[in-house]
């Protein structure tokens, strides 16, 4: 009898999950922003990024490629190619043919003090960002302040320079502190030399810029962009080829030599205006004993008085020349100017008049037509004069009234550009002595 096998089920067994423990989540202290990017971030001016590169606007410029960019980088081509051609005397004679010339030169000049000014932002900006940027390496740091710091002296010179041509009437003269000395002489070259070939300088880098921008374009893009940045690199190689012709000629002295000036890159600016010479002889030592402006009275200790002209102090009986053609309208004696000359320069009431005053001997009469280096009257201390000088003094509404001459309102001899360089060319020896 076979044995009956009873199959028992298997017993379910209870399944136990793991036990988790749960563990409440750490706190992080969020790290302080440590660089101005991140400060921006922080804040919310700039979006959260991590893998966000950063570069400047020059470097997102020339790695950014699309059609609208191609046009206008081909648009400022070409306006630059219309710039470069004012320095040749062909795209002058055909801007004076349209009546374009004063606007030209209006343009630039006016604009040139605000391209200081935006120098000077830059800079700023340039100099705050490489100073808060922690993240950057020490070398481009330091060329972060170079470059600042070569932004900032080319805006301080530039608007120096405009203001020395009278584009910046309120620009403070540093170099006044050096008129009459053999400094003045220099910096006075190194400016103009400088002048000449600014513009062309900067319209050459221009156009290097916008032709490595357009070349690349050319060699990576298709179709119509491609097209457009063939036309761009054409007007940007006309530029500089414009550029370093106006630069040759310049340094060869073409452009004096043919008596051309242009809007861009000409002398018109700085070249001392040959209608003025020199006070005195070459040679001749003098130096600047007070200057215009404010002043104690010399000869009233306790008083202040305001010095209408600039004085020179030279060897009593030196000769005294005329500084510009004219007429003299006055040649007596002055309780105040002691014997001085008041000399109508250009030929009509308009121009100015100028002054030179405490003379020992005159040696010309009110009416006199004298001619530019001729001799006027011998330097003395005439009138309220503590030793021998000459009183330069400029009028530009000079004029006679009742038998006497009248000033009008004088003006800064060292704030107007052709008395300036006139003087700057003087032999005078030495910086300003005030006493």
């Amino acid at each position: 009898m076979a044995a009956t096998v009873t199959a028992r089920r298997p017993q379910a067994r209870a399944v136990r999950a793991p036990a988790i423990a749960l563990r409440p989540p750490l706190r992080v202290k969020p790290r302080a922003p440590r660089t101005l990017e991140e400060t921006l971030v922080a804040v919310g001016i700039l979006p959260r990024a991590r893998d966000r590169a950063i570069h400047g606007l020059l470097w997102r410029w020339f790695t950014h490629e699309s059609t609208l960019l191609a046009l206008g980088n081909a648009a400022a081509s070409v306006v630059l190619v219309l710039l470069a051609l004012t320095m040749t005397a062909v795209g002058m004679q055909l801007a004076v043919t349209l009546n374009a010339a004063a606007t030209i030169y209006a343009v630039l000049n006016d604009g040139m003090p605000y391209l200081g000014l935006a120098l000077f932002a830059f800079a700023s900006l340039k100099a705050v960002h490489a100073y808060f940027d922690r993240r950057a390496s020490q070398r481009s740091r330091v060329l972060g302040f170079a470059l600042a710091f070569g932004l900032l002296a080319g805006g301080i010179w530039l608007e120096v320079m405009l203001g020395y041509a009278d584009f910046v009437p309120w620009m403070f003269k540093p170099v006044v502190a050096l008129a009459g000395g053999a400094a003045t002489a220099r910096v006075t070259a190194i400016n103009g030399a400088l002048v000449s070939y600014f513009e062309p300088a900067l319209a050459g880098l221009l156009a290097l810029l916008l032709g490595a921008k357009q070349l690349k374009s050319a060699l990576r893009a298709e179709g119509a962009r491609k097209r457009i940045a063939l036309v761009g690199l054409v007007a940007t190689f006309c530029a500089a080829a414009l550029a370093a012709q106006a630069g040759y000629r310049h340094y060869t002295g073409a452009d004096k030599r043919d008596g051309l000036g242009f809007a861009i890159g000409g002398d018109a600016a700085t070249s001392g205006n040959p209608v003025y010479g020199s006070l005195f002889a070459p040679g001749v030592p003098c130096h600047v004993s007070s200057l215009y402006g404010w002043r104690d009275d010399p000869l009233a200790p306790g008083r202040s008085e305001k010095h209408q002209g600039v004085d020179l102090a030279v060897k009593q009986g030196t000769p005294v020349h005329a500084m510009a053609d004219g007429t003299v309208l006055f040649a007596e004696f002055d309780g105040g100017l002691g014997n001085f000359v008041a000399l109508q320069t250009g030929g009509s009431d308009t121009a100015p008049t100028i002054v030179n005053g405490h003379m020992e001997t005159l040696l010309v009469h009110a009416g006199e037509v004298v001619q530019r280096g001729d001799i006027i009257g011998l330097a003395g201390s005439t009138g309220r004069s503590t030793g021998p000088h000459v009183h330069l003094q400029l009028c530009p509404g000079g004029h006679m009234h009742r038998g006497g001459f009248v000033c009008g309102g004088s003006t800064n001899p060292y704030e107007n550009w052709p008395t300036l360089a006139a003087l700057a060319h003087m032999s005078c020896v030495g910086g300003p002595e005030i006493f």
